[in-house]
Order: C-alpha cells, then sequence, then structure tokens
C-alpha cells in the first residue's frame, strides 16, 4: 500500500476509536498485538479491539508526541501519566502498526510493561 492509502487507513481507524466506533473493523481476520515488554500476543479482531479498549482506560492522560506513516507502515510515539498518580512521571510508549489491503494486521507495543487485565 501506498504511503497515502496508509495514512487514510489509519485516520478512519482512529476516527472510528475517537467517536467509540466499532474500530475493530479496522483489523485483519488474524491480526495480533504484541506486548513487546513481556512478549505476550492477542489475537483476533475481537480480542485485540477489547484488549485495546483495557488498555486506553487505564492509561491516564494519553499525549500522542509523534506519528509517522509510511508504505504499509505507521509509528505513534506517546506518553502517559503513570497509574499511580502519586509518581511523578509519564511513560513513554510506541506502537508500530502493520497495514495491509487497508487494514491493520499487526501492532507492536513498546514501553507500557505488561499488558491490562479487564
Amino acid at each position: 500500500m501506498s504511503t497515502e492509502q496508509t495514512k487514510q487507513t489509519m485516520e478512519r481507524y482512529f476516527e472510528l476509536m475517537g467517536s467509540d466506533g466499532d474500530f475493530g473493523q479496522c483489523y485483519a481476520a488474524d491480526v495480533t498485538w504484541l506486548v513487546a515488554d513481556t512478549r505476550e500476543i492477542v489475537r483476533g479482531p475481537q480480542t485485540v479491539r477489547n484488549y485495546v479498549v483495557t488498555l486506553h482506560a487505564r492509561l491516564i492522560d494519553m499525549r500522542t508526541r509523534n506519528f509517522l506513516v509510511a508504505d504499509d507502515h505507521a509509528y505513534l510515539e506517546g506518553d502517559c501519566a503513570a497509574e499511580d498518580p502519586r509518581a511523578d512521571k509519564r511513560i513513554h510508549y510506541c506502537v508500530a502498526y502493520d497495514i495491509d489491503g487497508g487494514v491493520i494486521t499487526a501492532m507492536r507495543c513498546y514501553g507500557l510493561g505488561a499488558p491490562p487485565t479487564s
């Protein structure tokens, strides 16, 4: 896919996510989410979608610092407040997206540590 097609896929994904739409429709049938810090893999559109919803509920004051798009890939660098409100620091993370045929086929998250629990 071209950079423009990749950008359109990601814009649609974030638009659906931001409007409480079913952003799971942007995932391939065999999509995976890798928690790079623990090597845990989440598989399947519904399971990955639920994981992302739980993750976002856990992360406080999320901010996107950089967002880059290339042919077939996108990269989001961000930070969020630490889960413990007494901590005086921000957690930095990066999510790498693989895109093919207008859908996200894989995501890898770096820097958030252990996966969220439902």
